[in-house]
């Protein structure tokens, strides 16, 4: 015989629990009055938190823009006019490299441009 069908027997098909006659309509007052009352420092800490909140993030702010100033700063170093010469030198020879590889002259490079 299984279970249920046993206990069916015992007991029936009655439900055996009950609510008590209004106990949902003093239900909310009942529970508020056992809850106990928050201290009074606990609220001040809540109330103070957006302030906490504004202080963090303009902090967040003055931090971020200080390694914002002291990173984008170039360092001064004085270049030589024959470095600068040698950089130009790298540029052109880059330019012709590109030219070379691109197998394009001077004609090429102004029909292309009288097309735009």
């Amino acid at each position: 015989m299984s279970d249920e069908k046993y206990i069916e027997e015992r007991v029936g098909r009655r439900n055996p629990y009950q609510v008590p006659e209004g106990y949902f309509e003093a239900f909310t007052s009942q529970l508020m009055q056992q809850l106990p009352e928050r201290p009074a420092k606990a609220r001040q800490v809540r109330m103070r938190r957006p302030l906490y909140i504004a202080a963090a993030c303009i902090a967040a702010l003055f931090i971020s823009g200080a390694a914002w100033l002291f990173m984008s700063q170039p360092e001064a170093q004085p270049q030589a006019p024959a470095q600068l010469a040698v950089q130009q030198e790298t540029v052109e020879e880059s330019i012709d490299e590109a030219a070379d590889y691109m197998m394009l002259d001077n004609h090429d490079i102004y029909a292309l441009l009288s097309e735009n």
